[in-house]
């Protein structure tokens, strides 16, 4: 039988202190076939380095800095640590939340909570485009008169099968549709494209099955099934009926190969399990696990899928969590780091 192996992660984390205690950098976390865990010494990368991504393709690591005049900025993984691979980059807008690569490498893309905009920065030297980032502008509101008083897009998913990102907007309950294909002349973006989910749902992070995605709505805390193909809301589901809403909703989502979406619930302080049946468009409630920390920020799974990690900002640790299926049983470990936000998985 061959020998599993860790999987390793890049934990970003706030350095500003106002959910959890400041940090001073990101780390590096392996996590071995049995569960056990190595973390790294913190390296610093600016301020605030809240959202990692790592490019398959390249092995880039993208950073945004949540800041009120927002960064990005891409490093080399090398080793046990990072060189800097080019510059921090303006985003020109307010607190990137959230960042992608496309399936090549060559852009990076991120979502701006306060700017309300999309933006694309070329990750690798291009010598046809602009030093400025692309940008495309967002506009709306939802019911909600304290979360949804403008645009807030909250997250960026690049849906290669149809050459486009994907971008809730929390703020005016919509799925943002953009197109790639022109870069890196511009981002397609018309308002006709985009994907309404139900008022007041708040729709925050989703993956994509096929040709649907599930997203988790933050405000009213479903689950919604969209239909990709013809653009629709199809279904919506409640993460979990036996939690009382403590006004702080849902938060990262996964999908496993086994089909199971994993969600967590801020409200709980949990992880939940949803399986999802692509056939039907349903999603059924499969499990959840309390994680013992406060306010789950992030998750992500192993490569083997044997757990689950999942970063309570608030408690400064990182619960692991068994999975049987890709269904969570109980907590195995829980490990100390300050304010951790992220969970970049390296491929």
């Amino acid at each position: 039988m061959p020998e599993r192996e860790s999987t390793r992660f890049w934990v970003g984390a706030s350095t500003q202190g106002a959910l959890g205690s400041a940090a001073t950098g990101i780390r590096r976390l392996d996590i071995d076939a049995d569960g056990g865990w190595t973390l790294g010494d913190p390296v610093d990368v600016g301020p605030n380095p809240m959202y990692l991504a790592i490019a398959a393709a390249s092995g880039l690591l993208g950073i945004a800095n949540e800041l009120h005049e927002g960064l990005v900025s891409t490093w080399t993984l090398e080793g046990d640590g990072l060189r800097p691979f080019g510059p921090s980059t303006p985003t020109g807008s307010g607190d990137p939340c959230h960042v992608a690569f496309d399936e090549a490498g060559r852009w990076l893309f991120a979502a701006n909570y306060s700017g309300g905009d999309l933006t694309a920065h070329p990750a690798v030297p291009d010598a046809e485009a602009s030093d400025a980032p692309l940008s495309v502008a967002f506009s709306g509101t939802g019911p909600n008169a304290e979360r949804q008083q403008s645009s807030h897009p909250h997250q960026v998913v690049v849906d290669h099968a149809r050459n486009r990102v994907l971008v809730p907007d929390l703020g005016s309950d919509r799925i943002r549709v953009a197109g790639i294909a022109e870069l890196p002349d511009r981002l397609g973006h018309s308002d006709e494209d985009d994907i309404a989910v139900h008022p007041g749902a708040g729709p925050r992070h989703l993956v994509i099955a096929g040709d649907l995605a599930v997203v988790a709505n933050e405000l009213d805390r479903t689950a919604s099934v969209i239909d990709l193909v013809v653009g629709d809301e199809v279904a919506v589901f409640p993460v979990d009926e036996r939690v009382p809403p403590r006004a702080l909703g849902v938060s990262a989502i996964r999908l496993t190969r086994a089909g199971t979406v994993l969600i967590g619930d801020r409200d709980a302080d949990a992880l939940v399990a949803l399986r999802l049946d692509a056939d039907r468009r349903t999603l059924e409630h499969a499990a959840s696990v309390v994680t013992g920390g406060r306010h789950p920020r992030d998750l992500h799974v192993t490569h083997d899928e044997r757990f689950a990690l999942v970063a309570d900002q608030a408690s400064d640790s990182i619960a692991i969590i068994a999975l049987d299926g890709g269904v969570p049983t109980h907590v195995v470990d829980t490990i100390t780091t300050p304010a951790p936000s992220c969970l970049a998985r390296v491929p």
